[in-house]
């Protein structure tokens, strides 16, 4: 008991801590690098997941102590309201008593105490042997859990950054159009007072300013939630003054740059290979203390104390006091329980080959979901690229098509064509952008995990 209470505290000790430490972040000029390092710090999941991996450090902790010889002491007060008594021969009190004559002694007194030292150790018990090697691997397994949990919030918080980036890219070019549209808007309404424009040609003009200002609130709709998303990512609490102060200072270009110059490839073993293969390694070990259980258990029991006995109670009377003291040796062969045991090991054995198809399948799994997601990767930073050159192509010939329009060479009708296929070209970009980011994200994540 005082160990578990012991290592309670340290727990509670470590989870202080944790929630202790404040850290703060710069809003402002948010990078990705940043964002994804102050997560890992400030998660919940992270954090409850790191927590996760000490209680099985202490767990580990607590059986070691478990196998020290367990020593304690013992005291008890007893008023005996009836004292037993038993039929003896009388020949043993009284050699010249009649052969057949029996005589009752009372093996007890009113008052009776006993206090003590006592011993309790298994030299070899089946039941407990094996525990210190299984809890070993619950803590690799723990620790992996850790690590996997942290690749996961790296992916998550990397996807709620891009989801914002993109978002804020989107924002700014309808944010644009819609002071484009507006302007035009404006002159139309002055030229139809001048009567040089139809009235037709005006609420034109006011339905695309219209169309755009829809498109500018759901883009700014868009923006907000993707940054709450990542706030949450982030482990930050949710307030309108953050959801302000949050700016990015990567754009799309610059974190293609970033994600295109690391190496995606790698020739260790993922962490859920390597968690499964602890797996397996845990039922083989389970099984083989198992089997363990046919084998009789050893211990070691012993007592050094004393016993009062008297009419009165008078535990100051040293004369009423009795040592009492022993050291025994005992041993326990099991036999009926060898067949529920038999059970048990068949049962384990099957567990084994469980665990060694999961790995076989979680192999071939990722062997095809890496040829997928690499063939899928190449798509899309190809199509990333031919979009990024139309975007830009498409900046050139609106660039001409409105020195045109100054000239008066073309009608403001085919103008609002031309920049009806510019946005479409602009959606076509930040969905090659999305799609690629993504795919490198999911890649690293597929990598690692």
């Amino acid at each position: 008991m005082k160990k578990t209470y012991f290592l309670f505290l340290l727990l509670i000790g470590s989870v202080l801590f944790v929630s202790g430490q404040e850290r703060t972040i710069n809003l402002n000029a948010l990078t990705i690098e940043e964002a994804v390092d102050y997560s890992l710090m400030h998660s919940p999941a992270v954090n409850v997941q790191r927590l996760k991996e000490q209680q099985a450090e202490y767990k580990l902790s607590q059986t070691k102590l478990d196998y020290l010889p367990d020593i304690y002491a013992t005291s008890d007060l007893r008023r005996n309201i009836i004292v037993p008594s038993t039929p003896i021969p009388a020949s043993m009190i009284n050699p010249s008593a009649p052969k057949d004559e029996l005589m009752y002694m009372r093996f007890n007194t009113p008052w009776s105490s006993g206090a003590g030292l006592n011993l309790a150790f298994d030299i070899f018990n089946p039941e407990t042997i094996g525990r210190k090697s299984e809890q070993e691997k619950q803590l690799k397994i723990s620790q992996l859990d850790s690590r996997i949990a942290e690749n996961d919030l790296r992916a998550n918080v990397s996807q709620a950054y891009i989801d914002c980036a993109i978002a804020q890219a989107q924002l700014d070019a309808i944010a644009a159009d819609t002071a484009y549209y507006a302007e035009l808007f404006n002159e139309a309404k002055t030229l139809y007072k001048r009567e040089n424009i139809s009235l037709a040609d005006k609420n034109n003009s006011e339905m695309n300013y219209n169309a755009s200002l829809t498109r500018f609130h759901q883009a700014k709709n868009i923006l907000h939630n993707a940054k709450i998303n990542l706030l949450l990512n982030l482990g930050e609490e949710l307030s309108e003054e953050k959801l302000n102060q949050l700016h990015l200072s990567d754009d799309i270009q610059l974190l293609y740059s970033k994600m295109t110059s690391g190496n995606l490839m790698n020739d260790e073993n993922s962490l859920s290979q390597s968690r499964q293969a602890e797996l397996i390694s845990l039922s083989e070990i389970k099984t083989k203390n198992a089997v363990l259980k046919y084998a009789p258990s050893l211990s070691l029991s012993g007592y050094y104390g004393a016993n009062y006995f008297g009419k009165e109670l008078k535990l100051s009377n040293t004369d009423k006091w009795f040592g009492n003291s022993f050291v025994a040796l005992s041993l326990r062969i099991p036999i009926s329980q060898s067949l529920s045991t038999a059970k048990e090991v068949s049962q384990l054995r099957m567990q084994e080959q469980i665990e060694r198809e999961n790995l076989r399948d979680l192999q071939n799994n990722r062997v095809g979901e890496l040829s997928r997601e690499l063939a899928q990767l190449e798509t899309y930073k190809n199509n990333y690229q031919l979009k990024q050159a139309n975007l830009k192509l498409m900046s050139e010939n609106i660039a001409a098509k409105q020195l045109q329009l100054q000239k008066g060479y073309i009608l403001d009708s085919e103008f609002s064509s031309e920049k009806l296929r510019e946005q479409n070209a602009l959606q076509e970009y930040l969905q090659a952008a999305y799609d690629v980011l993504s795919a490198y994200i999911n890649m690293e994540k597929l990598m690692k995990n």
